[in-house]
């Protein structure tokens, strides 16, 4: 997806969902994701970091840098956690 008219395009769909919709989405999938054990919660989980990755490799080059970290961190921090649930199948 390096093709500028592509990335585009993604962003106009995802900025057209109300971002009330998309955090709720988001947030529905990381609270059902640690609720649940074994791979159930991790495919949520996965999905829910899917979402964020792209969201912010989409958003990159606006945002200023402490907000990237930022954004990044919380990324990690679900990544970790769910590395951590996932190895105590």
């Amino acid at each position: 997806m390096t093709d500028a008219s592509s990335r585009d395009i993604l962003l106009n769909r995802l900025l057209r969902i109300p971002t009330p919709v998309m955090a709720g989405v988001l947030l529905v999938l990381i609270f059902v994701g640690l609720m649940l054990a074994g791979p159930v919660g991790a495919v949520l989980l996965g999905l829910a970091l899917l979402t964020l990755s792209v969201m912010l490799a989409l958003v990159w080059p606006a945002i200023p840098t402490t907000e990237r970290m930022l954004r990044l961190a919380v990324i990690l921090l679900l990544l970790a956690i769910s590395v951590v649930r996932l190895g105590g199948l």
